[in-house]
C-alpha cells in the first residue's frame, strides 16, 4: 500500500509539473479566445490593415495584415478566406475559399 501511495504522489507531482505557467497570464482577460493556427471565416470587412472576421462558431475576430502576409488573390468583404495566423494574431496567409460575389 505504502509503495501504491508513492507511484501516487510522484504522478501528482509530475501533473504539476507539466502545467503551463501561463494560466495567469494576461491573455486570460481577454474578451474573445486566441485564434488557432488556421480557421476558415467569413470576411466581413476590411479596417485598414485589420481584417475583421466571422469564424464557423460565429465567433468576430480581427486579423492584423502586414506587408509580409501572403495574400493569394484579391480578398474583399463577403468572400469566406482561410486563414493562417501567428500567436499575436497577425496573418501569415490568407486564401480565398469562396468569392462571395459572383
Amino acid at each position: 500500500m505504502a509503495k501504491l501511495s508513492r507511484y501516487a504522489m510522484v504522478l501528482v507531482l509530475w501533473g504539476f509539473s507539466t502545467v503551463p505557467l501561463s494560466f495567469s497570464g494576461t491573455e486570460q482577460h481577454l474578451s474573445t479566445p486566441p485564434p488557432p493556427p488556421s480557421f476558415e471565416a467569413d470576411l466581413l470587412r476590411i479596417n485598414g490593415n485589420r481584417y475583421v472576421v466571422k469564424d464557423s462558431a460565429g465567433v468576430e475576430r480581427q486579423v492584423l495584415v502586414e506587408k509580409d502576409t501572403e495574400i493569394f488573390g484579391q480578398a474583399k468583404a463577403g468572400d469566406r478566406i482561410q486563414v493562417w495566423v501567428q500567436p499575436d494574431r497577425q496573418a501569415q496567409t490568407i486564401i480565398i475559399v469562396m468569392s462571395g460575389t459572383q
